[in-house]
């Protein structure tokens, strides 16, 4: 039998905005940067006689509707594969905190069986896959730092001349996706866009890319959310500025100069984690 092992990593968006959903859509539309960064699931990966097994350190995660069992049940399926595997996921990414952990999974096995399966297909024709698994499954079969736009099947790479570093937040707070979409619907805006952060990490400062940084969501939620409101005064208060990644509950500071020499005792919570960029090789 053969094996391989796969890391899986978080992202956090350092540009969200949401558009309008189109009569008739179920999906609304987006454009994000998505930055993966240095917090990872494992995947342990095993071929077998022909059954696709999964097995998680969170028990609530063996089950057929994860993500990584489906990615590679969709793959099985559309190649006609004879061979099964069993799949050892070690979870280290918070669940639904808004880090892309499931997605990033789903992507992780698509491109871990593509090659244990000798399948060995261009990475962009497992794009149409990604997507029938979720919107953000294709932006993790990029390899780094990369804009998403449309329903997620648009993605664009985007040149890493300095990894960054960042704090996450890690503040437990579960927020349904889907609740914040509705949320979302209630409102009238004008849509921002992504030039000015693109043009930003261009230049590499983090001072710049620190004032572009922006989430639709988080306007939305820290007027709806009480919990998500605290942490963002507070992140505030001590940081000067913080971001919601996705939806939430995670936010993250960028560690400007200013911010990096802060001392986190003072803040009040031990809920951080440093990370930085992080590009697949």
């Amino acid at each position: 039998m053969r094996k391989t092992e796969i890391l899986a990593p978080a992202k956090i968006n350092l540009f969200l905005e949401i558009f309008p959903r189109p009569s008739g859509a179920v999906l609304h539309p987006v454009e994000t940067i998505i930055e993966k960064v240095t917090i990872f699931d494992r995947l342990s990966l095993q071929t077998t006689l022909s059954r696709i097994e999964l097995r998680s350190n969170l028990a609530k995660l063996n089950t057929p509707v994860n993500l990584a069992f489906k990615a590679a049940a969709l793959l099985k399926d559309t190649y006609h594969i004879k061979e099964g595997v069993r799949i050892r996921l070690d979870k280290k990414i918070p669940v639904a905190s808004g880090l892309g952990g499931g997605s990033s999974d789903a992507a992780a096995v698509l491109l871990a069986l593509n090659r244990l399966w000798k399948i060995n297909e261009p990475i962009s024709r497992l794009f149409p896959l990604a997507l029938q698994l979720g919107s953000d499954v294709p932006a993790f079969l990029a390899p780094g730092r990369c804009r998403v736009s449309g329903f997620g099947e648009k993605v664009k790479s985007l040149p890493i001349g300095k990894k960054m570093d960042y704090l996450l937040v890690l503040t437990g707070i579960k927020n349904p996706t889907s609740l914040a979409y509705r949320q979302l619907d209630d409102l009238t805006y004008k849509p921002c866009s992504s030039k000015m952060i693109i043009a930003a990490l261009k230049k590499g400062g983090t001072t710049e890319v620190a004032a572009t940084l922006f989430n639709r969501f988080q306007e939305v939620l820290g007027e709806k959310n009480k919990e998500i409101k605290k942490w963002q005064t507070l992140l505030h208060d001590n940081f000067g500025s913080s971001l919601l990644s996705g939806s939430g509950g995670s936010f993250f500071v960028l560690l400007t100069k200013e911010a990096a020499a802060i001392d986190l005792q003072r803040v009040g919570t031990t809920k951080f984690l440093a990370v930085t960029t992080f590009v697949l090789q």
